[in-house]
């Protein structure tokens, strides 16, 4: 029991390896996990304390592994190990928490590595489309990148949910085994000569490893490209028989992962859009998923406020404005009822509203602001009068600023004070009649959707969290108070391919684990 306890201090064997030896050398199960539970201490102490710090001011420490460093931040350090330790190594400096997995005999190496990494967590999902849906679901609930394992032949069920994950740019790394590389190209058993190309359309990058000692570069760059706004799913297969074979690598730290997208706007086009706005008569704001994910939903807000804009929701899985603000319309429709005519459209964080088959969805005498981060869909479907490519929130904050210092108190209070009472009585008006309408059919049968859905606003906590996955949005967006420091809705995806919710529900439900998460399904 000595030697084999210093064989696991040393990392010659990992908890499993540890556990089968010992019960074969007739110790007990008891015995030996109380020995490993006396040996956890050690095992902390040693990855806290054995690493060699190097500064870029030349100072140093020496320890048994190398990171360099800036000033206090790290940058990498060397591990060996098998690749389903490196890989485990680096999903764990990356910050994860839990990997989202589907039963995979392919990422055996992982799981054996976990076992010695008890901060990450595994979740399983009962099919690969749902190990994806989950890490979705924690991904948008944390606004952090999530992780998600499966074997690589449940890759065109997964695709599913890797489309929607597209669709709605959430940060998400998926990890598959592949063939192994002895064997690549031959079209083999569970294996396609090509499997990257494949899902070029349902991810932002991806990547075959081939040099084990490259895994935590790859994973790393997978990380950084599905971050960084506009995020979006990543895709590495790394091929079985190295991720069981040992290699020597860096580790990158999260410091060194994270690349800052809080770009702003250009000031000329910021005063050129301000001028617009005060000069408008009849604008109308039209906001979209970027407005959450920038955490700018407050200064969007400021924005609406200072000229009492009327504000719509574009397709998004979140609520973008408060549902229950005065100046909150709904879902854009083509033609609107109130304001009309619209003679300013402003879309901040959204595509432009979906034409059809129709020429434009947009009145054609309304200038058109587009301002957004992911610029390939800047003016994609309609000539645009001033295009932004900038981060929603700063976005809000700089045309707030710059409306304020070009016109006096006096003139915001003119330009706001009618559109104000105008929109707020329009809105309550609207939400009178919606509620007349649902109770005039309460007690039908089958239940109504308003009924269902205000009843249970009257039932959950106040900051209870919907995932939905339903085609009736906006009964679902006028039922509930959406807004901060009340409800908040998840859902439902722009992809909207199927069986997302449920999986989506539960890693919600493990990001935010205080709060009451209610799934509604219901194509």
């Amino acid at each position: 029991m000595r030697d084999l306890a210093k064989d696991y201090l040393e990392r010659k064997v990992s908890r499993r390896s540890f556990i089968n030896k010992a019960t074969a050398a007739g110790f007990s199960l008891a015995a030996a996990q109380s020995t490993l539970k006396s040996l956890a201490p050690m095992v902390r102490a040693e990855s806290t304390v054995t690493q060699t710090v190097s500064l870029r001011n030349g100072s140093s420490q020496t320890n048994s592994s190398h990171y360099e460093t800036d000033a206090a931040v790290t940058v990498r350090k060397s591990l060996t190990g098998t690749g389903g330790e490196l890989l485990a190594e680096q999903i764990r400096s990356a910050g994860a928490r839990f990997i989202f997995i589907c039963n995979s005999s392919g990422m055996g190496p992982l799981c054996d590595a976990v076992v010695d990494r008890p901060e990450i967590q595994f979740i399983q999902g009962i099919s690969e489309n749902q190990a994806v849906a989950m890490a979705d679901g924690y991904a948008k609930a944390t606004g952090e990148v999530s992780f998600a394992c499966f074997s690589r032949v449940g890759g065109p069920i997964a695709s599913a949910n890797m489309y929607n994950a597209m669709k709605d740019r959430t940060p998400v790394v998926v990890v598959t085994d592949h063939m192994d590389s002895q064997a690549d190209g031959r079209d083999g058993h569970e294996d396609l000569d090509d499997w990257l190309d494949a899902f070029k359309q349902y991810t932002k990058w991806r990547w075959l490893v081939k040099e084990g000692n490259r895994i935590p570069e790859w994973v790393t760059h997978a990380y950084k490209v599905s971050s960084t706004a506009p995020g979006g799913p990543t895709f590495v297969r790394i091929p079985r028989n190295v991720l069981y074979q040992k290699h020597k690598a860096e580790i990158f730290a999260r410091e060194s992962m994270s690349v800052p997208m809080d770009i702003t706007p250009n000031p000329k086009h910021v005063e050129r859009a301000a001028q617009m706005l005060i000069e408008a008569k009849s604008p109308i704001l039209h906001v979209g998923h970027e407005v959450w994910t920038s955490g700018g939903r407050a200064q969007v807000v400021e924005l609406a406020e200072l000229l009492a804009m009327p504000v719509v929701q574009a397709w998004s899985w979140a609520a973008d404005f408060p549902t229950d603000h005065p100046l909150y319309l709904g879902g854009y429709l083509d033609p609107m009822r109130y304001p009309a005519p619209i003679d300013l459209f402003i879309n901040l964080g959204a595509n432009l509203p979906d034409p059809g088959s129709s020429p434009t969805a947009i009145p054609g005498t309304a200038r058109i602001i587009h301002a957004r981060v992911d610029s390939r869909q800047l003016g994609a479907d309609y000539p645009v009068d001033l295009a932004i490519v900038a981060d929603a929130k700063e976005t809000a904050r700089a045309l707030t600023e710059a409306v304020k210092s070009m016109v006096t108190k006096e003139r915001l209070a003119t330009l706001r004070e009618s559109r104000w009472n105008a929109t707020k009585n329009f809105t309550g008006k609207i939400r009178q009649s919606y509620l007349i309408a649902a109770r005039n059919g309460w007690d039908e049968s089958p239940i109504t959707w308003p009924r269902l859905l205000l009843t249970l606003n009257e039932m959950l906590d106040e900051d209870a969290i919907i995932v939905e996955e339903v085609g009736t949005e906006d009964w679902i967006l006028r039922s509930f108070p959406f807004a901060d420091g009340k409800k908040t809705k998840i859902g439902r995806t722009l992809g909207r391919s199927l069986c997302w919710g449920m999986g989506a529900s539960i890693g919600v439900k493990l990001a935010r684990p205080d709060n009451q998460v209610v799934s509604l399904q219901g194509d």
